[in-house]
C-alpha cells in the first residue's frame, strides 16, 4: 500500500512539474530551507512542552500517540492539497504555487515531530545549527539519517581536529549544514526537481500531497526519527573548533 501511495503521488508531483520552470522549483525549495531554519530556531521549547505533557509514558508510547496525531492533521491538510490539485483549474500558476506551498508548510510540521522526538529521547538544550542539522537529516536521507549526517560530518571535519570524546565543534556542525541543505537545493535544480526529491527522499516530502500519503510519510518520518536518535553519535557540541594548524575558529 505505501509503494503504490508513494508511486501515485509522485506521479501527481511530475504533472506539477512539468509546469513549472527551474526557477519557481529552485524558489520552492529555498522556501523549504527558510521553514527549516524557522522551526530549528524557534520551536525547540514548544517541542519540549510537547514531549512533557506526555509525562509518564514509555517513550515508544510517547512516540506512538505523537505520530498518529500528527498523522491524522497532516492527512487532512494533504486531502486537501490533493482535493485543489486535482480540480479542473489545476493548470493555472496561482492554483500550482498554492498547492506546492503546502510542501512548504508540510516541511514545518514535520520539523516539528522530528525536534519532538529528540526531546522525547531526552536530548537535551541543542544548539540552533544542532537541531537544523537533526532536521535536514532524517529529511534528507530518511532510514539512513544517521548514515547521511555521519558522512556530512566527517565531510566536514577535512582539516580540523574532532574531541576523541565524540564531541563535535559547531563550526563542524555548521559545514555540515551547509552541505546538506545543498544536497537538498540540488534536488531543484532542473525542471524535474519536485519530481526528484519525491523520489530522493525516504520520508516522501516531494510527494506530501494526498491524505493517504502525508499519513506515511508521516509514519515514515517518525520511524526514521526515532531510529535517528537511539543511535545519534553525537550527543555534545564544543562551542569553539580548532583547525589542524591550532588557530581558534569563530562559533559564528
Amino acid at each position: 500500500m505505501r509503494d503504490r501511495a508513494e508511486q501515485k503521488a509522485n506521479e501527481w508531483v511530475n504533472r506539477l512539474v512539468n509546469k513549472l520552470g527551474p526557477a519557481e522549483s529552485l524558489r520552492i525549495a529555498t522556501n523549504m530551507l527558510s521553514t527549516i531554519d524557522d522551526v530549528s530556531a524557534n520551536r525547540w521549547e514548544a517541542a519540549k512542552e510537547r514531549a512533557e505533557s506526555m509525562d509518564g509514558l514509555l517513550r515508544p508510547e510517547k512516540i506512538d500517540l505523537l505520530t498518529r496525531s500528527m498523522a491524522r492533521e497532516l492527512a487532512a491538510t494533504g486531502a486537501a492539497a490533493g482535493a485543489a490539485a486535482a480540480a479542473p483549474t489545476v493548470g493555472t500558476s496561482a492554483t500550482l504555487v498554492a498547492t506546492l506551498s503546502e510542501l512548504v508548510w508540510f516541511t514545518g510540521r514535520v520539523g516539528d515531530l522530528v525536534l519532538t522526538i529528540a526531546a522525547i529521547h531526552g536530548r537535551e538544550e541543542p544548539s540552533v545549527d544542532e537541531r537544523r542539522a537533526w532536521v535536514l537529516a532524517v529529511l534528507i536521507y530518511g532510514s539512513s539519517a544517521r548514515d547521511g549526517f555521519s558522512r556530512a560530518v566527517n565531510e566536514a571535519t577535512i582539516g580540523k581536529s574532532v574531541a576523541a570524546d565524540g564531541r563535535v565543534p559547531i563550526t563542524t556542525i555548521q559545514m555540515a549544514n551547509r552541505f546538506m541543505s545543498k544536497a537538498l537545493l540540488r534536488t531543484y535544480g532542473s525542471r524535474r526537481g519536485l519530481a526528484a526529491i519525491g523520489r530522493l527522499l525516504p520520508a516522501g516530502i516531494g510527494a506530501a500531497v494526498g491524505g493517504t500519503t502525508n499519513y506515511l510519510a508521516v509514519r515514515a518520518l517518525a520511524r526514521n526519527a526515532d531510529q535517528f536518535f537511539a543511535r545519534l553519535p553525537y550527543s555534545a557540541i564544543d562551542a569553539e573548533s580548532t583547525d589542524i594548524t591550532g588557530r581558534q575558529l569563530s562559533a559564528g
